[in-house]
């Protein structure tokens, strides 16, 4: 039994550890004096890079489910670049954040699951919080807005396909990911200013630091803790982001992003802190 927790008490670290470092992206991505295509493309390069010798090693047969999570992947973490550029960090974050809606309605028929009233609750307070946000939002905002909620959604089916295709090796499918990312956007990419030692230094911690380290973290967790809780946890993520692009870039949410980022991390916590209050007393999924 406590060999039980230990194991478990690793797997919280682990995704406390993968949250931290996910929240990098904002302020990382708002001091890089590069677009957002280079951006992402660098990072994927890096963590591909490092990943190629473990994933190599553990490499398993291709199949259509390594396309299909490799081009979700792919989405969400161009689409989240992209919405960092073109708006406030915490707006790109948060709507990202809107995943769980995304869940929520293709787990149905993708997957057969019942929602259940809880679901159902959490849908309805974090679509209210993203239609605030969109309210909010500018006319120099709208484009950001927009690739943030479409980033959610490329997060969403990510959660989705890493379920059913929970038997593949993390580290297989990490570096499958970011080489597809790589191989996608290297024909986008346009002329840069030289890269001045400060940005190859952010490409290589966001490589790093920021992408591959999380993203392996998070994948482990998942083995040892159930997804409700691991969800619960990772919302340090987006309470994380905009506090160090306060600090470091001094961008601050606006009102409408603080109010309507509240009622969709509200809509997250309450889907699944009851979901795993109903698991502790024993009422079916």
């Amino acid at each position: 039994m406590a060999n039980i927790f230990r194991y478990q008490a690793q797997g919280r670290l682990m995704l406390v550890a993968a949250a931290v470092g996910w929240s990098l992206s904002g302020v990382m991505i708002k001091s890089a004096d590069l677009g957002a295509l280079s951006i992402a493309f660098s990072r994927s390069l890096v963590a591909a890079l490092c990943l190629a010798p473990l994933a190599w090693k553990r490499r398993q047969p291709l199949d259509w489910g390594n396309l299909w999570l490799a081009l979700a992947y792919a989405g969400s973490v161009i689409l989240l670049v992209a919405a960092t550029k073109a708006t406030t960090a915490a707006n790109a974050i948060l709507l990202q954040y809107t995943a769980p809606i995304f869940v929520l309605l293709l787990g149905m028929p993708l997957l057969g699951e019942r929602p259940r009233a809880a679901d159902w609750a959490g849908l309805v307070l974090t679509m209210t919080g993203v239609g605030w946000i969109f309210a909010g939002a500018g006319q120099a905002d709208s484009l950001g807005v927009a690739l943030g909620l479409a980033s959610g959604l490329a997060f969403g089916m990510l959660i989705l396909l890493q379920r059913r295709y929970r038997h593949k090796d993390p580290y297989w499918v990490l570096g499958i990911n970011n080489g597809v990312v790589v191989l996608l956007l290297l024909p986008w990419l346009g002329p840069e200013p030289e890269a001045a030692g400060r940005e190859v230094l952010l490409m290589l911690l966001m490589g790093v630091v920021q992408l591959g380290i999380p993203y392996l973290l998070f994948f482990k967790a998942l083995q040892r803790v159930p997804a409700g809780e691991a969800a619960l946890i990772t919302l340090l993520e987006p309470l994380l982001n905009p506090i160090w692009v306060v600090l470091v870039v001094g961008e601050l949410p606006s009102p409408a992003t603080k109010i309507g980022g509240s009622i969709v991390l509200l809509g997250v916590v309450l889907r699944y802190a009851v979901q795993g209050r109903a698991k502790l007393s024993g009422t079916p999924d």
